[in-house]
């Protein structure tokens, strides 16, 4: 059986490693906007997903595809990476999945907003 304290250091330091190699190590300009919300590891921490959002800021021209595309092109050099700063055994596989929480705040506000 898992230790919860244990697996959430893990998912903790996962996603500020995570943070920090995305938007500061890696030179990708799309990335540099990415936020990392969550992490959980699954399957006995062979998989990690992360879940992460992105502010598009005026002027730019990236989508959910986009960023989800850059992700994916980078995810074996983000885990070189990664492995290099965690102490695992296994550096569990990265499974990016965007987070609609914020978007659907940001939705519940327009509608709260029409409403007054």
């Amino acid at each position: 059986m898992k230790n919860p304290k244990i697996q959430g250091r893990k998912e903790s330091l996962i996603a500020r490693e995570l943070t920090i190699i995305i938007t500061q190590k890696l030179e990708d300009p799309i990335l540099k906007s990415v936020s990392i919300s969550e992490v959980r590891l699954v399957h006995d921490n062979e998989v990690a997903k992360v879940y992460y959002s992105f502010i598009k800021f005026s002027g730019q021209d990236i989508n959910r595809e986009v960023v989800a595309r850059h992700l994916e092109e980078n995810e074996k050099k983000i885990r070189m990476m990664l492995a290099s700063k965690v102490d695992m055994r296994r550096v569990p596989e990265l499974e990016f999945i965007f987070d609609e929480s914020l978007e659907n705040a940001n939705r519940i506000n327009e509608i709260l907003n029409e409403t007054k």
